[in-house]
C-alpha cells in the first residue's frame, strides 16, 4: 500500500547548520617596508618580494634596492623565517641628502709625484674637527682607486674616492650644514701644494637636503594599502629628516630603522633620538661611508624581524648576533664603542676576531618594542575574535569577562612559551586588583590579567555595551647579554 502523506523528520527534530564566523587576522609583525627612491621596471605602486632575485629582476641588480633586498634575505634566519615578507614602496619624487665634497681639477701630471712620496701631509676639517694625516707613504700603489682606498681607511667622518684624474673628498654626514676643509699638512710633504693635489684649484659643493616625499608622508599615503610594521629605506637623510620620521613613528605601530656613518653621529642624532624616548626608532652606526651603513642597517633588519612568536623559545636578542656580508666596522675604538653603548646605537664590532653586534640599551632594546608591537596585534586579534566568534552574543556577566579574559591569557601564555614573558619578581610599585594575587601570579606564570567586577561597572559603560576594564601585567624575560667572572685559585 502506498503511502500519500510522508510527514517530514523535521517535525520532530529541526536541525539548523552554522558555521563559526570568520575572525581577524593578526598583523605580521615581520613584514619589512623598503621606502626606495629607485623606480620599478613593471611601474608598480608597490610590490611584494620573498627573494632578492625577485628585487633585482624589477629593479636592477645594480639598483641600490636590489643591494639592499640582497643583505635583507642574506640573513639566517630572516623576515621570511617569522612569516614576513619584504614590501617594496616607491616614494614619490624622493631625492637623497648630498655630501659637502672637494674635488681635485685634473691633476694626472701629478700622479708620477705623488706615487713617489713616502711621507706625505695633509689635514681635513669636517664641521670644525680637523683631523692631520701624516706619514703617508704611496710608494706600494700605481691608481687613484689605491690611493683614494688608503686615504679613506685613515679617516673617521669623511672620506676619499677616485675621479678620472684626480680625487675626491666627502662628508660621511649628509646635509646642507655639512662642512669640509682641507688644510695643509703638518711635517712631512705637504700634499695640499701645486704639484700633488692641487687643493687651490679644487672644486668645492656644498650638501644639500633630502626633498620629494618624507618617509611620515609615504607611511601615511600607503599604510592603508598593504600592511607593514618595520621601515627602512634607501634614502640618506640629513639629522632634521631622521628627527621627523622618528617622531612620526613613535606614534604609531610601526618601527623605524636609519642608518649614521659618522663617529659625531653617536653624540648627535642618536643622542637625540633616545634623549625624546623614540625607542620605536633605531639608529645604527656604522662609520665607514652612507653606502656602507646603509648595508649594515639593511643586514639589521632581516636578522631583527625575524622571529616567530607562535614557536617556543624563539624570542631574540640582536646583541651578538653575525651578519652575513657585513664586516666589522673598523672605526670603533673602544671610547667610541663605550659611547654607542650609553648613546643608544647598535654597532658592527668584532670581539677577539668574532664579528656580531653590539647591542644597546640606552635608547631601549631592539627586542622590546619589537615584542611589544607583536603582543599588541595578538591581543587586539583575540579579543576581537572572542567577540567576533560566535553566533549568538557574549552576556555581559562575569562569564562572558571570564571568556574575553581567558583569550588574553592564552596570548600572555604564547608570549611566555616564546620567551618574551617568564615567572619573575614584579618591581613597580604600580599594582592592580588583589595585591597578593598580582604578585602570586607574576611570580608563577610571568602574567596577570584582571577585571573590574561587573557589579561595579558604571551604568554609562554597561549601557554602551563596553566590557570593564581589563587589566594585564607582564614580566619581561630580558636578555644577558654580559656578565663578570671572579675566579679564585688556591695553590
Amino acid at each position: 500500500m502506498t503511502q500519500t502523506n510522508i510527514l517530514p523528520a523535521s517535525n520532530i527534530i529541526n536541525v539548523t547548520i552554522t558555521e563559526t564566523p570568520s575572525g581577524l587576522t593578526e598583523k605580521n609583525v615581520n613584514s619589512l617596508a623598503l621606502f626606495t627612491q629607485d623606480a620599478p621596471i613593471n611601474g608598480e605602486g608597490y610590490g611584494i618580494y620573498i627573494s632578492a632575485a625577485q628585487v633585482a629582476s624589477n629593479y636592477g641588480t645594480s639598483s641600490k634596492t636590489a643591494a639592499m633586498a640582497n643583505n635583507i634575505f642574506a640573513q639566517l634566519p630572516n623576515i621570511l623565517s617569522g612569516g614576513g615578507r619584504l614590501v617594496i614602496i616607491p616614494m614619490i619624487s624622493a631625492v637623497s641628502a648630498t655630501h659637502t665634497k672637494i674635488e681635485t681639477a685634473n691633476i694626472s701630471a701629478n700622479l708620477s709625484a705623488i706615487l713617489a712620496l713616502t711621507n706625505g701631509s695633509i689635514g681635513f676639517d669636517v664641521n670644525g674637527v680637523t683631523t692631520h694625516l701624516s706619514g703617508l707613504n704611496f710608494t706600494q700603489f700605481t691608481t687613484w682607486t689605491q690611493i683614494a682606498a688608503y686615504i679613506a681607511a685613515q679617516l673617521t667622518d669623511a672620506t676619499c674616492y677616485p675621479l678620472t684624474n684626480g680625487l675626491g673628498f666627502g662628508t660621511h654626514k649628509v646635509g646642507s650644514t655639512q662642512t669640509l676643509t682641507i688644510v695643509a699638512g703638518v711635517g712631512g710633504t705637504d700634499l695640499t701644494g701645486s704639484g700633488y693635489f692641487n687643493t687651490a684649484s679644487a672644486t668645492s659643493t656644498t650638501g644639500a637636503n633630502s626633498s620629494g616625499e618624507t618617509v611620515a608622508a609615504c607611511i601615511s599615503r600607503t599604510s592603508g594599502q598593504v600592511g607593514y610594521v618595520p621601515i627602512i629605506t634607501t634614502l640618506d637623510l640629513e639629522d632634521s629628516a631622521i628627527e621627523a620620521a622618528a617622531s612620526a613613528v613613535q606614534a604609531l605601530d610601526n618601527m623605524f630603522l636609519h642608518h649614521a656613518a659618522a663617529t659625531t653621529d653617536i653624540a648627535g642624532i642618536v643622542t637625540t633620538v633616545s634623549a625624546a624616548g623614540q625607542t620605536k626608532t633605531r639608529i645604527l652606526t656604522y662609520a665607514q661611508g652612507q653606502v656602507a651603513a646603509n648595508l649594515y642597517k639593511s643586514a639589521y633588519a632581516g636578522r631583527a624581524f625575524s622571529v616567530d612568536f607562535t614557536g617556543s623559545n624563539t624570542s631574540q636578542t640582536m646583541n651578538l648576533k653575525q651578519l652575513a656580508n657585513v664586516v666589522p666596522d673598523t672605526a670603533i675604538t673602544e671610547t667610541f664603542y663605550l659611547n654607542s653603548l650609553a648613546a643608544g646605537t647598535d654597532v658592527y664590532v668584532s670581539f677577539d676576531g668574532v664579528p656580531c653586534v653590539s647591542s644597546s640599551g640606552g635608547n631601549d632594546f631592539f627586542d622590546n618594542p619589537y615584542s611589544d608591537i607583536a603582543l599588541k596585534f595578538a591581543l587586539t586579534v583575540a579579543g576581537f575574535n572572542y567577540l567576533r566568534q560566535t553566533n549568538t552574543k557574549i552576556p555581559q556577566t562575569e562569564s562572558g569577562m571570564t571568556g574575553l579574559k581567558d583569550s588574553y591569557r592564552g596570548v600572555m601564555q604564547q608570549f611566555v612559551t616564546n620567551g618574551c614573558l617568564a615567572p619573575g619578581s614584579w618591581t613597580s610599585s604600580e599594582t592592580f586588583g588583589d595585591p597578593v594575587i598580582f604578585n602570586n601570579n607574576i611570580t608563577n606564570k610571568g602574567f596577570y590579567v584582571y577585571s573590574l567586577p561587573v557589579a561595579q561597572q558604571a551604568a554609562s559603560q554597561r549601557d554602551q555595551r563596553i566590557a570593564p576594564l581589563v587589566q594585564i601585567a607582564g614580566k619581561r624575560a630580558g636578555a644577558i647579554h654580559s656578565g663578570d667572572v671572579l675566579c679564585n685559585i688556591n695553590a
